[in-house]
């Protein structure tokens, strides 16, 4: 197996049936796709996914369906997707083309939000620190896992222990991140409605 794409979900059942009409004729024999269903039993999931882990109850945040993904990973490479995100059409054919011409550890990819485009020459904007821009060996990966402590900035702080080695660019825009949903964690947290933890 080359590359596993992780998905940690929490109804978000509409955004995950358009990421996966994207994403699931792109997979092929050495690229598969996990989405770790977060306590919700959303049997819908397995008609979008060959690789769906239910976990029994939720977790308040994604750090554990993260973890639970990177178990049950398979790949060389790992990559994560949000559940409420799109990639391009010729996602997994960038990554994998990549991965064939270039040794790398960590590699960040470019990637579009609203009428915002980030095309990544060198290193991401320094408030962008999410997961979901980059890929990951999983070598360098090792025994690092997400803090389940943490609500947010559980990337940040899994960012600052594994993105290091050799890095690498795709400059093709081939991530779609959705800022505006009004229900998620990072909208909530910005307008106030919960709190800051990482304890």
């Amino acid at each position: 197996m080359i590359l596993s794409i992780i998905t940690p979900y929490y109804k978000t059942l509409e955004y995950t049936r358009v990421l996966s009409a994207i994403l699931k004729p792109q997979l092929k024999d050495k690229v598969e796709w996990i989405i770790v269903d977060d306590g919700c039993n959303e049997k819908e999931l397995d008609d979008l996914c060959d690789n769906v882990i239910h976990l029994e109850k939720n977790s308040g945040n994604a750090s554990v369906p993260r973890n639970v993904g990177i178990d049950a990973a398979k790949g060389k490479y790992i990559a994560f997707i949000d559940s409420d995100d799109r990639v391009s059409s010729i996602y997994v054919y960038l990554i994998l083309k990549k991965i064939e011409e270039e040794d790398f550890d960590y590699c960040y990819i470019s990637w579009k939000t609203g009428n915002n485009k980030y095309v990544i020459e060198d290193e991401p904007p320094a408030w962008n620190t999410c997961v979901w821009n980059c890929i990951y060996k999983r070598e360098t990966i090792g025994d690092v896992r997400f803090d389940p402590k943490r609500n947010l900035g559980e990337d940040t702080d899994f960012n600052s222990k594994v993105r290091k080695g050799k890095k690498a660019n795709i400059k093709d825009i081939i991530y779609f991140y959705n800022w505006r949903r009004p229900d998620s964690l990072t909208t909530n947290y910005r307008e106030g409605k919960i709190p800051f933890t990482n304890e």
